[in-house]
């Protein structure tokens, strides 16, 4: 029970005694004010009888009740003189008042710990120059690849067995393809070592066909070997010729590429 429930039931407990006394002490002055008040004495039978014959009848007369004795000093102390306007309060009935309990006060929940975040790295992109639009590309160096008459390679490559050095067996590999109806006449189809920018005839090595041989649709593959007998730095492509074989091979005829370089090195 807490402090303020407590200071309602004395205060109610001081009410209800103070209504207590004040009707016990109304009761006590009723209960003075009946006894002191005297009764009206009858006359007596002798005197009606020597009133006078002429008299008929005997107006009675009450005597007047005196006036209420005034209490003790003692009882008017200890009256309590209420004002006007105040109204007896009502009996307090005291019941059980439930305890009430303190609510715990919600605490203030603490802030989450900020947590140092590192900043994102931003990377600057470097600027790159731009070349003018003026600026010429420059063109691939050597021969480049195509079709010829419907001729074309799909695929050239050195083998793992190739021997880089002079007079070494350099395998290589090669797919040719004839994309047109009908067979193509050639005179010499193979791979032509170049080296400082000139095509080494000697050196050719003619790896299919010769005199009036022609290429049917469809492809073919082969693969063979080219032996160079002087060190340096070379070039190996693919390259048919369509004239007469022996018109190709003594540099009278026209080498067309088929195929992209491929550097090679021999100590």
């Amino acid at each position: 029970m807490d402090k303020r429930t407590t200071n309602i039931l004395l205060v109610g407990i001081a009410l209800l005694a103070m209504v207590l006394l004040m009707s016990g002490m109304w009761l006590v002055f009723q209960g003075m004010s009946a006894s002191a008040e005297p009764s009206a004495s009858q006359p007596a039978p002798t005197a009606v009888a020597n009133l006078p014959a002429a008299t008929t009848a005997v107006q009675e007369t009450l005597p007047t009740a005196p006036a209420p004795t005034a209490l003790a000093p003692t009882t008017q102390s200890t009256l309590v003189a209420l004002p006007p306007s105040a109204t007896p309060p009502p009996t307090v009935t005291p019941t059980e008042t439930p305890v009430v309990t303190d609510t715990p006060v919600p605490t203030d929940t603490p802030p989450p710990t900020a947590t140092n975040v590192p900043p994102p790295v931003v990377i600057v992109p470097t600027n790159t120059p731009v070349p003018p639009a003026n600026t010429p590309v420059p063109t691939p160096s050597g021969p480049q690849p195509g079709t010829v008459n419907g001729v074309s390679a799909s695929h050239f490559a050195l083998q793992n067995r190739a021997q880089l050095w002079v007079n070494g067996d350099i395998w290589f590999e090669f797919t040719v393809n004839n994309s047109g109806n009908n067979s193509v006449p050639y005179g010499a189809l193979g791979v032509m070592p170049r080296r400082n920018g000139a095509d080494m005839l000697p050196w050719f090595q003619r790896s299919w066909g010769g005199n009036d041989d022609a290429l049917n649709p469809g492809n073919l593959s082969w693969d063979d070997r080219i032996r160079i007998p002087e060190a340096g730095s070379y070039t190996l492509r693919l390259v048919i010729c369509f004239e007469a074989g022996a018109t190709c091979m003594s540099g009278g005829g026209t080498f067309h590429t088929l195929s992209q370089e491929i550097a090679v090195t021999l100590p």
